[in-house]
């Protein structure tokens, strides 16, 4: 039986390591200054002007209900998509490494995980430590996002 292997691209938040299928991974960039947006969610922190495209910029430790992320020079914006071809800017701690993982290397997530069980495809245990692998299509409605982040299309109708 053929075993698919995916990669994903990790990264660390409060020290825990999270993973994104590298299909889902537009950009990783540093941080530059978003246009803030009145009356949105706690954790989005306002949109960026990326080649003509206005993308929501999302704070993920405030999103898992952490503390605000500190924003500086070394802050890393990861610019990614959903299946729809939607994009959002997850902001993170860093950037860690990309992986091969086989199907079964991923495991149904256990009840300990900070994170709500929800927005879990799984977790991968590699060279001793674990990696939550984030379902982005469960963490974010793009939808709402995209029309937040774009208002002005909301008035042509």
């Amino acid at each position: 039986m053929h075993d698919e292997v995916m990669e994903y691209l990790s990264f660390l938040i409060e020290d825990e390591e999270y993973g994104l299928n590298i299909l889902d991974v537009k950009e990783v960039r540093g941080w530059s200054d978003v246009r803030k947006l009145p009356n949105s969610a706690s954790y989005l922190l306002g949109v960026l002007e990326l080649r003509g495209e206005y993308i929501p910029i999302v704070d993920l430790r405030q999103r898992f209900n952490m503390s605000p992320s500190v924003l500086g020079k070394t802050t890393v914006v990861v610019i990614v998509k959903n299946g729809s071809g939607q994009s959002l800017g997850i902001i993170v701690d860093a950037v860690a490494e990309v992986y091969q993982l086989s199907a079964k290397q991923i495991k149904s997530a256990p009840g300990y995980v900070k994170v709500d069980e929800r927005f879990i495809e799984g977790i991968a245990s590699i060279d001793g430590k674990h990696v939550v692998l984030i379902h982005l299509e469960n963490l974010f409605d793009f939808d709402e996002l995209q029309e937040v982040a774009q208002p002005d299309l909301l008035n042509e109708g």
